[in-house]
């Protein structure tokens, strides 16, 4: 009973800390979901995938129907009616073209929203990490600064009774406050990434991202030729080319001809040919058929010519981003693997020395075999030593990311 009493207020109370703050946890997984959803980026470029696919059943569309009524003596000198209409069709191929063409629009679009999501994932990725960070040196401050503070106080006993001079006082002070204004300074980096979150997640809500300690991240930056082809920026480079070629060989369709078909019908008063008069209310008709040729082809070329040189663009740029990807992630292994060195040395030999420091230390402190200013700059090589390993991890982590995409 008591236990489930005691549950009920924890839960109760971390109701009404979470509804003061008008903050909600998230993890990573989560806020891929909703940024998907509600990211003003990523509904722009879905609302162009839209876009073009909507295009596509334009590739379709035929030249307007052609209706005319002819009213006067065109038959004879009396007062004749005439109705006509007439079509113009294209080839079905250039239909066909014009839809292809379209259609790889659309890829392309899905292209720029498949890199645009990979890119705020690796924004979240990034968003998350930092937090981490920020959380993990908060920690060690936090447990600093409550060493100092404790120590403050014993450096104020022992100058009020003259066991010490002021400096040992000033000494502890100072040390307190550079922690404090350093925990102040991560407090308000944390409120800034926050709201970095709140940014890409735009649903109008407050997130905290969730705190599960500051792992290495669990990317590879190892790329071979043919994982490289399959890089997000390559994959839209090369899918550039093809809508190119498409667009290329549907200008192309402008140097064919095009049919036309037309039906008329009209009336004859008087005499005709076959010496039978007529009063009118009798009608003869008419088909019509036609070739359209384009004879005048200079602008006609030229437009596929320029087709023709933006598939050239577009290639020269897929070899210049593969190149440039290429040349990134291999200085970015280099340096992968030389932080990852340092973080093995750092694991090895660094954490443990700075273990060994810090508790040798406050053990001497302790027993006065040294005083308190040695014992700060003792304490203090230890955290700067955890602080390197943290900010190593840091760097190896945005390494890792940067070849993502």
């Amino acid at each position: 009973m008591n236990l489930t009493i005691k549950n009920i207020v924890v839960v109760f109370i971390w109701l009404i800390s979470v509804h003061l703050s008008g903050q909600e946890v998230i993890n990573l997984d989560k806020a891929v979901e909703i940024s998907k959803a509600n990211n003003a980026r990523l509904r722009s470029d879905a609302g162009l995938v839209k876009y073009q696919q909507a295009l596509v059943n334009t590739a379709y569309n035929f030249a307007p129907t052609q209706i005319n009524a002819e009213l006067g003596q065109f038959n004879s000198a009396y007062f004749d009616t005439g109705l006509g209409f007439s079509q113009t069709f294209s080839l079905p191929k250039v239909y066909q073209r014009r839809a292809a063409a379209y259609q790889q629009q659309v890829k392309t679009a899905e292209y720029y929203l498949k890199l645009s999501e990979a890119e705020i994932s690796q924004q979240l990725d990034q968003i998350f990490m930092e937090y981490n960070y920020l959380t993990a040196k908060e920690n060690l401050l936090k447990n600093q600064d409550s060493l100092y503070n404790a120590f403050v106080q014993k450096s104020l006993l022992r100058w009020q009774k003259g066991e010490t001079d002021v400096l040992e006082k000033t000494t502890a002070e100072q040390q307190k406050l550079n922690i404090s204004n350093q925990l102040s300074m991560i407090g308000r980096m944390k409120e800034y990434v926050v709201l970095q979150l709140q940014w890409y997640l735009n649903d109008g809500r407050k997130y905290v991202p969730q705190t599960d300690g500051f792992s290495i991240l669990k990317y590879s930056i190892f790329f071979d030729s043919l994982s490289l082809q399959k890089h997000p920026v390559l994959q839209m480079a090369a899918q550039e080319i093809t809508t190119a070629r498409a667009m290329t060989q549907a200008e192309k369709t402008a140097l064919w001809p095009e049919l036309s078909a037309g039906y008329r019908n009209v009336s004859i008063r008087g005499t005709g040919a076959d010496n039978v008069v007529y009063q009118g209310g009798d009608r003869f008709s008419s088909f019509q058929v036609g070739v359209g040729i384009p004879i005048f082809q200079k602008g006609i070329r030229a437009s596929i010519q320029s087709a023709q040189m933006m598939e050239e663009v577009k290639a020269n740029m897929y070899e210049a981003k593969k190149s440039e990807i290429n040349a990134q992630i291999q200085e970015k292994y280099v340096l992968y693997n030389a932080t990852m060195a340092q973080l093995e040395q750092y694991e090895k030999s660094a954490l443990p020395n700075a273990r060994l420091i810090r508790s040798v230390s406050e053990q001497q402190f302790s027993s006065g075999q040294i005083n308190y200013l040695e014992y700060v700059m003792l304490t203090n090589q230890a955290i700067n030593i955890e602080s390197e390993y943290l900010e190593l991890k840091r760097n190896l982590n945005r390494t890792s990311l940067i070849c993502i995409i």
